[in-house]
């Protein structure tokens, strides 16, 4: 489902975004059309008539396969005008509407309809034709759905999104490749929902998103089909890169029907954030997804439980750069996450700790790991994205050895720990090191791990004290502790492990052989 979502998600923002156009309304209209086909979409006209200077297409139908699903927008009309200087204004139907149909994955046919309306949309377009900018204003752009088919059933779905006051300007230089670029400010983003389903479920939701900010470019060569063949397109030089920032989120959320025992359930939550932005890259250099979260908290109290679950972080971040082609030859690739000034509510605290002896500080979590790796196929090739069938999954005696012992798309022969820092509890855990793959085998790798402790050992008789570590088990603990890890000051509760990991396979803790 989720494929099919983007899909219609792909398609409504194509929809919002300007038509191009040039010095003459043909122009504009022809441009328009290559746009939509250059991103592998079809584009047909019921009518077309020019009178004076303003050009009008009627019944106009843009579409767009994808491998399990088709995406259909029906604009009742489009007007482009010769403003006569040199310019053209465009004008969208007040209201379009659209449908997504496909199969899902247990074979039944669905059908998601759709209405958007664009009251007071317009858009001026100046430049050359071969370098256009269209400048545009949306005043409204109200998205709705009202109910889902799947086979003969007909479930209500009543969704509605609504963005306000959305200005900016898309940008294109045609030849080959098409470039690309946009950038656009929308002011309040409300969303709402009361869904009802057949087994008698009911969720509610509502909130509101303001001051959206995006961004990006995209580089289309003449021949790629990107709904078809991504890898291909990649390959022949499709490049495309994004920016998403908003201000406050806050969302809302109530919830009633049955469990998995059939007995009643229910339930409600909120979210308050302060704020976030996402980014992404693509091309056959590699991929690359940023995030970063500003302040936010999450409460949810349901009928299962019987306090509330809440939660807060001050900010948190996620990058994630990959490679994506096959390649004989180690290719760079970074995983980094943060999280910091995590706390949690006293009900949850109190489930293990009711009497306050462990510290309820906020915690927070540093990775940062880099390295090398070989990609054994394009990770975008249509053939290495079909999910394996169970014949494929076991081998002939019916076990998961055959899966076990297919390829995987990634070997790392190089990883740095940069940073691991884990601050919680009253414990603080630092590491950092690296390991090589000398063999093309990251399970015998060669290299060391240093990490430091501090606050451990206290942790450790308060979790002994409180009962959550069985005292029968207290020694096992602190052997194994001794075992990996020496006190660095003698006195102090500051202890250090320092990993070497040696070309025969054999692993040194501190100096003493283990392995």
């Amino acid at each position: 489902m989720n494929l099919r979502l983007t899909s219609s998600a792909l398609a409504l923002a194509a929809m919002t975004c300007p038509a191009f156009a040039d010095v003459t309304s043909e122009q504009v209209w022809q441009s328009w059309v290559d746009y939509y086909q250059s991103l592998g979409y079809t584009v047909t006209e019921g009518n077309r008539a020019k009178a004076g200077d303003t050009l009008t297409l009627s019944d106009v139908v843009i579409a767009v396969d994808m491998p399990d699903s088709q995406v259909t927008f029906n604009v009742p009309q489009v007007t482009l005008r010769d403003t006569g200087d040199g310019k053209v204004e465009t004008v969208f139907a007040d209201q379009m509407t659209g449908e997504v149909q496909g199969t899902d994955p247990e074979g039944e046919t669905f059908s998601l309809p759709m209405t958007v309306d664009l009251p007071g949309n317009v858009i001026i377009t100046s430049g050359a034709p071969a370098d256009m900018t269209h400048d545009f204003d949306y005043p409204v752009m109200d998205f709705t759905l009202t109910s889902i088919a799947s086979g003969d059933k007909e479930t209500p779905l009543p969704i509605k999104i609504g963005v306000a006051d959305s200005t900016g300007t898309f940008h294109i230089v045609s030849g080959t490749p098409a470039k690309y670029d946009y950038a656009m400010k929308s002011g309040k983003i409300a969303f709402s929902g009361d869904i009802d389903s057949p087994e008698g479920d009911k969720v509610k939701f509502e909130g509101s998103l303001s001051d959206l900010e995006t961004t990006g470019d995209m580089t289309v060569p003449g021949t790629a089909k990107i709904n078809e063949d991504m890898n291909a397109a990649l390959k022949a030089g499709l490049a495309m890169s994004g920016a998403l920032k908003s201000g406050a989120l806050v969302a809302s959320f109530d919830f009633a029907g049955t469990d998995e025992s059939g007995e009643p359930t229910s339930g409600a939550g909120k979210y308050d954030g302060k704020g976030f932005d996402v980014s992404y890259t693509l091309s056959q250099d590699g991929m690359g997804y940023q995030a970063g979260s500003d302040a936010g908290s999450f409460e949810l109290t349901t009928s299962d439980m019987p306090f509330p679950i809440n939660y807060a972080i001050e900010s948190g971040s996620f990058d994630m750069q990959l490679p994506v082609m096959q390649s004989d030859e180690a290719q760079p690739f970074k995983f980094a996450y943060s999280l910091a000034g995590l706390t949690l509510g006293d009900a949850i605290w109190n489930l293990f700790d009711p009497q306050g002896q462990l510290p309820r500080d906020p915690a927070s979590l540093d990775l940062d790991v880099t390295g090398q790796m070989k990609v054994t196929k394009d990770i975008f090739d249509p053939a290495n994205m079909t999910p394996p069938s169970d014949e494929d999954m076991t081998g002939e005696d019916g076990d998961m050895d055959a899966a076990e012992a297919a390829p995987q798309p990634f070997e790392p022969v190089e990883i740095a720990i940069n940073q691991f820092a884990l601050n919680a509890l009253g414990a603080r855990v630092n590491a950092e090191g690296a390991l090589q793959a000398p063999s093309g085998d990251m399970t015998t790798p060669v290299g060391e791990i240093h990490a430091t402790y501090e606050g451990v050992n206290a942790l450790v008789d308060k979790l002994g004290a409180m009962g959550l570590i069985p005292e029968d088990q207290i020694m096992g603990v602190r052997m194994m502790m001794a075992m990996f890890a020496k006190p660095v000051t003698e006195g102090e509760d500051k202890l250090e492990t320092r990993l070497e990991f040696k070309e025969d396979g054999s692993i040194f803790a501190n100096g003493q052989q283990i392995k």
